[in-house]
């Protein structure tokens, strides 16, 4: 059965349980109403002849087909003879009216009966009867088709997402549904599939440029090993320039494709795959202290570091993208800073001027600036930065620092 039949089914179930018992309450609310009239005419009478018997004229006016006689039988029965009573027999109950089929009758403490015989009531209870099952049985009815068609209007988006689904399976081929200007919640369900195509469809483009960025990258390492090996093999046996020439080539080649690209990929994977991450308490003044000694035995620069306070975070997260910030303004900019704050980390230097679009693109992975296309690295690092900043939860950017130069920052 489908969504839309089972909530049809369900609000008509609803809107039934409604009209029973608001019609139910109608039929009694009116049928006693109905009733109660005629019985005022038995209390009447039976007051009047309880009063007098010589009333009696007086309450045989009181309804056309009315009848008064002695009660007969025996103290549990009464008879109503003659031609309007024709013998009907009722059970005595003093004072009280009853209603048999279409007699209201009645029955007095001093062996007087009385009664008439009213049709009309029954007519009209039946045809009352009549009206309230036609409604209930159209309401029922329109209640299940406007159910049926209001859902279906509600549902059209799912129904979207359905053949949408089947031919993305079919074919292949990532494509989204029309939300239009519809503001509910199957309308944010089809948002949601929509965004969730678009973050797949990102996903591939990344992983087509990925794979096209590393047989790039790989390329020339590897013709640079493989013509090398060629003269190694050609030359080498007989001249031992040519062939230790050809082996530093080979392990310089090799060392940068492990170092640079490899490695990197390998930390990209491993932070890409953490799911979890534990903070504690970082001195950012022994941090400082830490990057500047790292740096002046690596590099032979003094990169002077301000710090005050801590930082609450991965310590290794925090460490890994400070080096690469720092490592990274080293080799293309000149006068590198670091200030160090719990809130906020900039690495500030005096370098190229990018413009927006070059800026937008600093964190994608193997993306480096025309200036830096002199294979002294891959592109990784900044992308490696990202991926360790959004797996804490942290932001990181890149702004232009006057009157030249960049400012690579992270917060919280």
């Amino acid at each position: 059965m489908k969504l839309r039949t089972k909530i049809a089914l369900a609000m008509t179930g609803f809107m039934l349980f409604l009209l029973i018992t608001s019609f139910g309450v109608a039929w009694l609310v009116s049928r006693h109403q109905i009733i109660d009239s005629r019985y005022d005419v038995l209390r009447q009478a039976l007051s009047l002849l309880e009063e007098d018997e010589r009333n009696r004229d007086a309450v045989v006016s009181l309804h056309e087909d009315s009848v008064v006689l002695e009660r007969q039988a025996n103290d549990e029965w009464a008879v109503i003879g003659g031609a309007a009573g024709d013998g009907l027999r009722f059970p005595v109950n003093y004072g009280e009216p009853a209603l048999i089929g279409d007699w209201f009758v009645i029955a007095t403490s001093n062996g007087l009966a009385y009664g008439f015989e009213d049709a009309a009531v029954s007519e009209t209870l039946r045809t009352l009867a009549t009206i309230l099952l036609i409604i209930f049985m159209i309401a029922v009815a329109m209640t299940f088709v406007g159910s049926l068609w209001i859902v279906r209007q509600g549902l059209a988006p799912l129904r979207n997402l359905e053949t949408t689904m089947q031919r993305i399976t079919a074919s292949g081929t990532l494509e989204t549904i029309e939300v239009g200007e519809r503001n509910d919640e199957v309308a944010t369900l089809a948002t949601g599939f929509n965004q969730m195509i678009a973050r797949v469809e990102g996903s591939m483009d990344q992983q087509r440029r990925f794979v096209a960025d590393v047989s790039h990258e790989l390329k020339t390492p590897l013709t640079v090993i493989e013509g090398y090996a060629k003269l190694l093999r050609r030359w080498g046996q007989s001249d031992p320039a040519v062939r230790d020439e050809a082996i530093d080539h080979i392990l310089t080649e090799s060392r940068q494709m492990r170092e640079e690209l490899i490695e990197p990929m390998l930390e990209l994977s491993r932070f890409t795959a953490l799911e979890d991450v534990e903070s504690e308490e970082i001195d950012l003044l022994e941090l400082g202290g830490y990057l500047t000694e790292r740096f002046e035995r690596s590099h032979g620069k003094h990169v002077p570091i301000e710090a005050t306070g801590t930082w609450v975070g991965h310590r290794d997260s925090l460490q890994r993208l400070l080096v690469i910030f720092i490592d990274n303004s080293l080799k293309y900019a000149t006068d590198t800073r670091v200030t160090l704050t719990p809130n906020r980390i900039e690495v500030r230097d005096h370098g190229p001027t990018l413009d927006e679009e070059e800026r937008a693109r600093l964190f994608d992975r193997f993306y480096r600036l025309d200036e830096a296309r002199d294979r002294s690295g891959l592109g990784l690092g900044l992308a490696i930065a990202k991926e360790v900043a959004d797996l804490n939860g942290w932001s990181v950017g890149s702004y232009a620092n006057a009157p030249t130069g960049s400012v690579f920052y992270v917060t919280k």
